[in-house]
């Protein structure tokens, strides 16, 4: 019974140490690496609300590359539009020359150059291209040209669909204008019963275009009539620029204030991810330096009780 009880008391001094040397060199690696968690062991509530708090980072990281490519769409797209507004603003001022009765036709046909110039600086914007290589105002369908001229040589837009978007707290967020939205949609309808009334609504480079025909129109009438038209439509553009404009100007307050969320919250994160993860060294090294002193006590009573054991048993 005494060599049983012997051995027991031998193994579970054993087990001791064991438990002890291993406590101490993770006490060591801790020390040493700076991080309090490095197994699930360690501290299994700490290092799964670590895990969360990664998860939540990763995933916001995703979220604001998002933001991140939606933001320079947006800006490049309110740049387009600023330059299109200054286009249409030049096309206004001319327009209003070309009002004027005193001049030539060879006055109006300067304005007219100018007009058309002024149309293909506006087409060539319409069909700009974001950093992804995608046409801003080709909506979904931003790989072809946004717009082209089609049989009759009268421009149309070839895009389709919606802007990509980025989702922000369930909400989509388009990272565009559609050039429907911004430049108008060609259309004609036709109402009533005879005498039939024809209504047409022109996009931008239709009224452009239209005012080009305009100035060069000989007849003082027809002239008259339609400088009429085209100065109220190019107002009337004017107008839907500058909600486009609003538009993405909102869009991108909207993404800005997300961006400033998502940096609070990370910032959070990384705070509550040093509490977890992160070592005090100062009480690293104290504990450390417990555990070797405990080791040492159990070493020496190891030794000792295997002494007393072994002349028990030569005894």
């Amino acid at each position: 019974m005494t060599a049983i009880n012997t051995r027991a008391a031998h193994a579970a001094a054993v087990a001791r140490l064991t438990s002890l040397n291993r406590a101490a060199d993770m006490a060591q690696e801790q020390i040493a690496t700076g991080k309090r968690l490095t197994a699930p062991a360690d501290d299994p509530i700490s290092f799964t609300r670590a895990a969360v708090l990664r998860r939540a980072d990763t995933a916001a990281t995703a979220t604001q590359r998002g933001i991140d490519a939606a933001s320079r769409r947006l800006n490049a797209t309110d740049t387009a539009l600023a330059g299109i507004s200054e286009i249409v603003q030049r096309a206004r001022e001319l327009a209003l020359q070309g009002s004027n009765g005193t001049l030539s036709a060879s006055d109006r046909g300067v304005l007219a150059t100018e007009v058309s110039e002024l149309l293909a600086a506006a087409t060539g914007l319409a069909d700009t291209r974001g950093s992804d290589g995608e046409r801003l105002f080709g909506g979904a369908a931003g790989a072809g040209p946004a717009y082209a001229a089609d049989a009759d040589g009268v421009l149309q837009w070839q895009g389709a669909g919606r802007a990509p978007a980025v989702v922000i707290d369930g909400a989509n967020v388009a990272s565009g204008i559609e050039g429907p939205d911004a430049f108008g949609l060609t259309t004609t309808t036709v109402a009533g019963v005879p005498p039939v009334t024809t209504v047409t609504s022109r996009d931008l480079f239709a009224t452009l275009s239209a005012l080009v025909s305009a100035l060069a129109e000989p007849d003082d009438g027809r002239r008259n009539t339609a400088m009429t038209t085209a100065l109220s439509e190019i107002d009337g553009h004017i107008t839907r620029l500058g909600t486009a404009r609003a538009t993405a100007g909102a869009r991108l307050g909207r993404l800005d204030s997300e961006t400033e969320r998502i940096a609070r919250s990370s910032l959070a994160n990384q705070t509550d991810l040093t509490k977890l993860e992160s070592l005090d060294l100062t009480e690293g090294i104290a504990r450390l330096q417990r555990l070797l002193t405990v080791v040492r006590a159990a070493q020496a009573s190891f030794v000792q009780t295997s002494n007393l054991s072994l002349w028990d048993q030569l005894r």
